[in-house]
């Protein structure tokens, strides 16, 4: 079925496309537009945001602060006093000529009950003493949440770094492509002005085709490497990274810390160190819990005793006698525990420091070392823009600018490498002096 319409400019009625064609464009026009509502931006994230975006919303992180809970409901079980135990015990007369006379079986004459209401007693301050060590554990847990933290934002940072690496090189390649297809364009017009012949223009188209392949490995690399950044924020957003973040906000940072106390900050704040600690704190609340239980535990109550009819009350009492058993193993065992912390501690300690005196130089070197490269890449810059010049006018042949193009890529090559170098050092001198989780902090 058609529809008639009035064509005003030639006076003539004319037949459209049939109904089910409009209805048909209309709903492709109304999917296309849904898909256009429902579609997400593409965010783009500094290093800074990614940081505070994986702190905020990391899975690792919200699975691991439930441990928090876990430990404090400790807390609660180490305070609790012990539940009274209650005892019956009940006798009853079974032969019936021992009965007295007019009494049944039944008879309460006939019959001696036991009622013991008894509860342990905390002696040596035993729970007091249990609850103080699931407290600092908890304080433990959080210190061990905060190193996951740590270490999970320095996965974060690499994977930032590696997916900017990867678009910076997407892009250099980018611009060489394009330089080389306007390039084919012109060798192609010269070789119909019989300017050059077929071997230069093959070898021209050679060298962007490699370009060409060489893009699209890089894309894809740029593609894992937002994905992977994405896993590790727990979101499904598309997301990519900003090429002009720069490393100013973070040395700045680093600069307020570091130089003259650069040891002593990276001791105060470094989360495993801090862990160490604790474990040691905790250690040494433990062998005073297990010497308070090598006291024996009493357990102490009242009886209440029918016999015959006839009630009793009376005390009852358990006390185990420290003979042989003294909770000998585990108090031996608490205290090479602790000194087993204490080593720790001290080896967390050397080895902090180590990694800061480390990852400090390669910082110094790897930013001289961008300072040097900047230099060459310059220079690099200039002599394809002098041979391009040449090249186009006569002066210079063809391989001589292939081979100018080729050397700019591969210092351009070479300086981001070094770039990226810096960046990962400066990454890591901020992971080694526990600052790199205070950048979540605006």
């Amino acid at each position: 079925m058609a529809l008639l319409l009035f064509d005003t400019k030639n006076d003539n009625w004319i037949r459209s496309k049939p109904i089910s064609s409009w209805l048909g464009g209309l709903v492709a026009l109304l999917m296309l537009s849904g898909n256009l509502a429902v579609a997400q931006p593409v965010r783009s994230l500094s290093l800074l945001e990614t940081i505070r975006e994986a702190q905020r919303n990391s899975p690792v992180l919200r699975a691991e602060g439930l441990g928090i809970g876990i430990s404090q409901a400790d807390v609660v079980t180490a305070g609790l006093r012990p539940n009274p135990v209650l005892n019956n015990q009940s006798l009853q007369l079974v032969k019936p000529g021992r009965f007295p006379e007019g009494t049944g079986p039944f008879s309460r004459l006939n019959r001696q009950v036991w009622w013991q209401l008894t509860t342990p007693v905390n002696l040596a301050q035993q729970r007091q003493k249990a609850t103080r060590v699931a407290e600092q554990t908890v304080e433990l847990t959080r210190r061990n949440i905060a190193e996951t933290e740590r270490n999970l934002l320095l996965s974060v940072a690499q994977t930032w770094l590696d997916a900017w690496k990867a678009r910076r090189s997407l892009e250099l390649i980018g611009r060489a492509q394009q330089n080389l297809d306007t390039l084919v364009r012109i060798s192609q017009v010269r070789l119909r002005n019989q300017v050059i012949t077929q071997t230069d223009l093959l070898r021209t188209e050679v060298l962007a085709d490699q370009y060409r392949l060489r893009g699209r490995t890089a894309h894809q690399e740029y593609s894992n490497q937002l994905a992977d950044l994405r896993r590790l924020l727990g979101t499904t957003d598309s997301v990519e990274v900003i090429l002009s973040d720069n490393t100013t906000l973070l040395e700045t940072r680093l600069n307020t810390v570091l130089f003259d106390s650069i040891q002593t900050q990276a001791l105060r704040s470094r989360s495993d160190v801090r862990v160490a600690e604790q474990a040691s704190v905790v250690a040494g609340r433990n062998v005073e819990l297990q010497q308070a239980l090598r006291f024996p535990r009493p357990e102490l109550g009242m009886i209440y005793n029918p016999q015959n009819g006839v009630p009793y009350v009376g005390f009852y009492g358990t006390l185990p006698l420290p003979v042989f058993n003294k909770n000998q193993g585990e108090i031996q065992k608490a205290k090479v525990v602790a000194q087993q912390s204490e080593q720790i501690t001290a080896y967390t300690r050397l080895l902090a420091q180590t990694e800061v005196q480390i990852a400090y130089r390669s910082y110094q070197t790897q930013r001289g070392n961008v300072e040097r490269y900047a230099s060459i890449l310059d220079r690099a810059t200039q002599v394809l823009a002098s041979v391009r010049y040449a090249y186009l006018r006569g002066g210079t042949t063809l391989v001589d600018f292939l081979d100018a193009q080729r050397s700019l890529l591969d210092v351009q090559e070479e300086y981001l490498t070094s770039e990226v170098a810096y960046r990962q050092t400066l990454i890591q001198l901020l992971f080694v002096t526990g600052q790199l989780q205070q950048l979540g902090t605006p």
